[in-house]
């Protein structure tokens, strides 16, 4: 199918995606970032993503990865991303010259471009990552939180140019690795809202990374997210009517596998979840660089 046939279907399957999911979608925000991303990879592997967040507040992201150059520089040159010497653009650039990376874009159907993601070819322990110049105070201070809740290496960084966050993402986990008893002690730790057994249940012992957002301005792990891989057959869309219209109905390409992940998010007041559809089916068979594959579905 001809790139501009794709970029068609993939408009239509977006708005699509907006109207299950109650969310915005604004031609004039999203529309010139996917003219961009499609000039610079026509071949990234995509995902689509919303949450159960209160309608108003409820997204839907579209993620592009596995990007060899960095996307920013074609983005910042269309005057759809700005740099404003904010810490989280140091970052970027010292993660990228400390080891090679594969880069990513969320871009929110209402807003325009949200994240950029680098991909680690090369794991990174939380004495390394503290280290790098941008990194938030918080980032030190949870070395030891870091370190014991899944291992204290990261194979993926996401920075949030909307909300001035920052993602760190554990190397993989393998199943049986994060039972649900743990995910509870994590979360009594940290003094978050605690996890539903119907919520425990779902995840199993399958979360295949734990990953953590902090802040340049608070301390503290400020969201905890654990995700698990299923298909649309065995996900848990008894957790809320959102994930079942979403997982039901969303419109996906090709004829190859595709994966659904649903994710657990805490945060001190509260919780939310997120689910994300491989919108291409070679997305199900994402390899993060190193050749780490991401976990099967269950």
């Amino acid at each position: 199918m001809p790139t501009s046939a794709v970029t068609q279907r993939l408009r239509d399957d977006l708005r699509e995606y907006a109207r299950l999911a109650d969310a915005a979608y604004d031609v004039s925000r999203v529309e010139p970032v996917l003219d961009v991303l499609a000039d610079i990879a026509p071949d990234a592997l995509m995902a689509v993503r919303t949450t159960t967040e209160p309608v108003g507040e409820r997204e839907v992201n579209v993620r592009f990865m596995n990007f060899t150059a960095d996307p920013t520089v074609a983005l910042r040159e269309a005057g759809l991303l700005e740099f404003t010497g904010h810490p989280l653009e140091q970052v970027l650039a010292a993660v990228a010259e400390a080891v090679p990376v594969q880069f990513g874009v969320d871009v929110a159907v209402g807003s325009g471009v949200q994240k950029v993601w680098l991909a680690l070819g090369e794991m990174l322990d939380v004495q390394q990552i503290s280290a790098l110049p941008g990194m938030p105070d918080a980032v030190r201070a949870d070395a030891e939180h870091l370190t014991r809740w899944g291992g204290g290496k990261f194979l993926l960084v996401a920075v949030d140019f909307v909300g001035r966050t920052m993602n760190l993402y554990s190397q993989l986990l393998t199943p049986g690795q994060l039972p649900p008893e743990d995910i509870a002690a994590i979360l009594r730790e940290l003094d978050f809202a605690p996890a539903s057994d119907a919520e425990l249940d779902a995840l199993g012992a399958h979360a295949y990374t734990i990953y953590r957002t902090f802040s340049w301005s608070d301390p503290g792990v400020r969201r905890i997210c654990f995700p698990r891989r299923f298909s649309r057959e065995t996900f848990p869309v008894h957790l809320d009517p959102v994930l079942e219209r979403f997982v039901r109905s969303a419109p996906l390409v090709g004829d190859g596998a595709h994966a659904f992940t649903f994710y657990a998010a805490y945060k001190p007041d509260g919780r939310y979840y997120k689910v994300q559809a491989d919108y291409n089916p070679r997305s199900s068979d994402l390899r993060l660089p190193g050749d780490v594959a991401i976990p099967p579905t269950h």
